[in-house]
């Protein structure tokens, strides 16, 4: 059994403005808004069809109109699914699709302007991020939907408008009483506006021991290439951010060779570009504990 939705989403611009009150928008805001919104819906579909392995099929289509001191118009979301791939407690992969858009829009909205990178860790709960000191939890889609980053870049094209003088708040309708009216103000704006990266990061831990140098760089932004001495089959590639070890490199104090060995300590990290993407793994030296010359290594280590 295949079940169609036709979703009607009202979009609703306000304001004081002379503009706005006139039913006038800059051209270049309202093709990117629109634009913005039917790239947040199909790129929230396609992130649950990944996770739920559903089959949603959708198509936007758009009605403009006029209201009295406004601007809006009405995105016609048609979707279709199979009941066979309903398994969220008995609600469709559609709803829980708006709802959490809703979430990572509300998620963004409560972020401080100075989080310009959005981490966000596994859990054996699910996903959670750090907003100003507290630990909130989301599920696959949510956090889908917050990593996607298309999907972010058109939360900012939506907001944008907000930025001009006499445009106050934008309001998005589903329509049904289980997904709230999204409303955003002239205060959020900025938050909304600013375009964050983020890190999703797998797993996390520690690295230890002794590594040659493969590959060296005398430039803090850059990495080293180091391989296990005792695991010469592992090698990683790293950032060195230990301050004084950095210092004598700078100050010529430190001379290196291939083949020299380092001791050393520090963290790695494996996180993914989208939560339906490959993993890489990162690593960082933040201690160099002793750096051996080849010439000198045999004996020092007896």
């Amino acid at each position: 059994m295949e079940l169609v939705n036709n979703q009607s989403i009202k979009i609703h611009y306000d304001g004081s403005g002379k503009r706005i009150r006139s039913h006038q928008m800059k051209a270049s805001y309202v093709s990117a808004s629109i634009e913005g919104l039917d790239t947040i819906y199909r790129e929230a579909h396609k992130e649950a069809n990944r996770i739920y392995r559903s089959k949603i099929e959708t198509e936007i289509l758009l009605e403009g109109g006029f209201q009295d001191g406004s601007l809006w118009w009405l995105l016609k979301l048609f979707t279709s699914e199979s009941e066979s791939q309903q398994s969220l407690e008995k609600r469709s992969v559609s709803h829980s699709v708006l709802n959490s858009i809703q979430y990572a829009i509300n998620l963004l909205r409560q972020m401080d302007l100075s989080t310009t990178e959005i981490v966000i860790k596994e859990t054996t709960e699910g996903f959670e991020i750090d907003i100003d000191g507290d630990r909130v939890v989301l599920d696959e889609l949510q956090c889908a939907i917050l990593t996607n980053p298309k999907i972010r870049l058109a939360i900012s094209d939506i907001a944008m408008p907000l930025t001009e003088d006499g445009i106050d708040t934008l309001i998005i309708d589903h329509g049904i009483s289980s997904c709230p009216k999204i409303k955003i103000t002239k205060e959020d704006r900025n938050n909304l506006v600013l375009r964050r990266s983020h890190k999703h990061i797998v797993e996390e831990g520690e690295i230890f021991g002794f590594y040659y140098v493969e590959t060296l760089s005398y430039n803090p932004r850059s990495k080293w290439k180091l391989i296990s001495k005792d695991n010469p089959s592992n090698s990683v590639t790293a950032y060195i951010t230990d301050p004084k070890f950095l210092k004598r490199v700078s100050d010529n104090q430190e001379k290196f060779s291939k083949d020299d060995l380092l001791e050393v300590e520090g963290l790695w990290y494996k996180e993914k570009t989208k939560l339906t993407g490959k993993a890489t793994v990162n690593y960082t030296i933040t201690k160099v504990k002793d750096h051996i010359p080849a010439e000198d290594k045999q004996w020092k280590l007896l």
